[in-house]
């Protein structure tokens, strides 16, 4: 059971979430970088989802040392029910959603309580990978500022859940359906009552924004590099995942809700959400039968891949989509797909674990 806090009601700027899930080895990294810019102005809430390492024992301590710190405990549930116990525990004007191998960027506290418009529901700002110890942060500089309303929300609205090639984004896809590089008005959110769907387990965050983004009517990018994403090959979305179909069930049923609720006279979203399920059965392939560690032989493994093409969630997808509107990599796994051709899926299975 969640461990959940009673805290005396108050406001501050910004309240930073954190799941935290066995993150011994990068936790300080995350935590150093947002204590630092404490200015009586933030707090940091911190969900242990069940960690096994000493991850608690972490939290704990800096808890005691920063007043800005708040811990909650709770049994593991998955990153999806720990972000919604901190955001029913924040108290913040924005909310700021931080993994917990992340880094804060030098300085984005006191950029974002200068240049955060509060008549906008969304602030994007950018992002930038690493793969070292640490981030390299020489270039945090604004470069602008821009604001997007009416006919960009609508574009911005359709670039969530849009892959095709010829797509001009309004914002980054790299940024755009993440819950961090960008921060949320609470107020937003509570009128709302948006919150991420415990169900949903699979691109819950591109779920969580496309739902929200429905209500939107004002946002705002600062060009500037906020935020530091840990890159790992050993991600959940790089892994294999034998029971990734279960979970793609759950998330397209949620887009289509979202969009029979949220979106009912949009042809181009509806459009869209056609492709999408395109886009998730390349998922359900390349995370299931033809991941270099799926363990099963190779007739077993193109067993599971025909029985996804025929079973009744991706049945026929192709006759209503074109395999070519997604960039090379995707569109060319789609073609190969489209005409079962597992024998090289299986081949590029191997060459990728390889590379």
């Amino acid at each position: 059971m969640s461990a959940e806090l009673e805290r005396i009601p108050m406001s501050c700027g910004i309240s930073f979430i954190i799941p935290v899930y066995n993150a011994e080895n990068y936790l300080r990294q995350t935590l150093d970088s947002i204590v630092k810019q404490d200015d009586g102005n933030i707090e940091i809430i911190c969900v242990n989802d069940g960690s096994t390492d000493n991850s608690f024992e972490m939290l704990e301590s800096y808890s005691q040392q920063y007043a800005c710190i708040h811990v909650i405990s709770q049994r593991n549930s998955g990153i999806t029910v720990a972000r919604n116990v901190g955001l029913r525990q924040a108290q913040g004007d924005w909310i700021c959603f931080i993994d917990d191998d992340d880094i804060l960027a030098q300085g984005a506290v006191n950029l974002i309580e200068n240049k955060a418009d509060p008549t906008c529901q969304i602030v994007y700002f950018q992002y930038s990978p690493f793969s070292t110890d640490s981030p390299n942060q020489q270039d945090n500089d604004v470069k602008g500022i821009q604001y997007f309303t009416e006919v960009q929300i609508r574009h911005i609205q359709a670039d969530c859940i849009n892959r095709f090639r010829s797509n001009k984004p309004v914002i980054p896809h790299s940024v755009l359906p993440t819950p961090w590089a960008k921060i949320y008005r609470h107020e937003f959110l509570q009128n709302f009552g948006f919150h991420f769907r415990d169900e949903v387990t699979h691109e819950e965050d591109v779920v969580f924004n496309f739902e929200l983004l429905s209500k939107v009517r004002k946002a705002m990018q600062i060009d500037s590099i906020l935020y530091y994403y840990r890159w790992s090959i050993s991600s959940e979305s790089h892994r294999y995942r034998p029971q990734i179909l279960s979970s793609v069930n759950k998330t397209l049923d949620a887009y289509k809700e979202i969009i029979q609720q949220d979106y009912p006279q949009r042809k181009d979203i509806a459009e869209l959400y056609r492709y999408r399920v395109l886009w998730e059965l390349l998922y359900c392939i390349y995370l299931g039968p033809m991941h270099a560690q799926n363990p099963h032989s190779y007739s077993q493994r193109k067993l599971e891949f025909i029985n996804l093409l025929n079973g009744p969630r991706f049945k026929g997808i192709f006759s209503s989509v074109s395999t070519l509107r997604f960039e090379w990599p995707q569109a060319t796994l789609s073609t190969l797909i489209k005409y079962r051709q597992f024998w090289l899926l299986n081949l590029l299975g191997k060459l990728k674990r390889r590379i």
